[in-house]
């Protein structure tokens, strides 16, 4: 039995649902979804999971994630069941721990982690993508607009993430990995493998990405999806032909949800400067 703990950004909620669904696939059906820590502490834009997917609406095992969300019954609940905790010591690393996703137990545990790693829910791709379908009534006229103009085109999507990265709590892991450089070569790769490419740059900080990245002028800068709707550019990230990703999970998944099968995704080959990341990409992903 085996409690799965969500937390951080729309991108590291769906990697844990993923490793969740992936756990649940195998056999190991007493797998529960921990969301008590995303909800008290909001981080970025919540819970996220249920509005854009409609994930609760299906999931049978609910039962017991609400139980544990009450306040005073929660946590003697949580430790009563899952009596021992593991937490990612190692992120990214997928061997790590292979150990404790592939037999189940007789005991709980509560598991902590992001486990970023595609390897990890690969048996239940198909699962993870019918999970991870978008409700396209949800977009806004700018998005449909955008979709539209995307059709029958090369569309290459650029995703530049610098805002939080740059914050003395993550600059030391993420920031100064996807440089000028990095983009640079990621653009000209496109540009050398795809006919007439059409980029889409999708950032938190635009005003940077205008003034540093080498593109053209029939670029279009996505500069209309923030706050509570942005997980809209992942949407168009997704629908593009290929992608050119940050160290981001947000910007993986749109990789990832690209069902293009002649698709190219580059990703940095450094994706956290402390720590070796081999196992983040699929091995069919390009890294720079």
């Amino acid at each position: 039995m085996k409690l799965i703990t969500l937390s951080g950004g729309l991108g590291n909620q769906m990697f844990q649902y993923a490793f969740y669904t992936a756990l649940k696939k195998s056999g190991q059906r007493r797998v529960y979804l921990y969301k008590n820590k995303i909800l008290k502490h909001r981080d970025h834009c919540g819970y996220e999971l249920q509005k854009l997917f409609h994930i609760e609406d299906s999931d049978k095992g609910m039962w017991l994630t609400r139980l544990l969300q009450t306040p005073v019954f929660g946590p003697f609940l949580k430790h009563l069941l899952f009596p021992r905790k593991i937490k990612e010591r190692v992120q990214y690393d997928y061997d790590a721990y292979r150990r404790y996703t592939e037999a189940d137990t007789p005991y709980g545990i509560h598991m902590v982690g992001y486990w970023q790693s595609e390897r990890y829910f690969e048996r239940a791709a198909r699962e993870v993508r019918r999970a991870f379908t978008f409700d396209e009534r949800m977009l806004t006229p700018a998005t449909l607009a955008c979709l539209r103009q995307m059709t029958n085109r090369q569309t290459v999507s650029i995703h530049v993430r610098r805002g939080d990265f740059f914050h003395p709590d993550f600059v030391k892991m993420f920031g100064g990995v996807c440089t000028v450089d990095y983009y640079t070569r990621a653009i000209k790769h496109i540009q050398k493998h795809v006919p007439t490419p059409r980029f889409y740059v999708f950032s938190d900080d635009l005003d940077w990405a205008r003034d540093h990245l080498p593109l053209p002028e029939n670029t279009v800068w996505v500069d209309w999806n923030s706050g509570a709707d942005s997980w809209q550019d992942m949407f168009l990230m997704s629908k593009c032909k290929h992608n050119i990703l940050a160290n981001s999970s947000f910007s993986w998944w749109g990789g990832w949800l690209n069902e293009n099968p002649d698709k190219i995704v580059i990703a940095p080959a450094v994706w956290a400067r402390s720590i070796p990341t081999p196992d983040i990409t699929p091995k069919h992903w390009t890294r720079l």
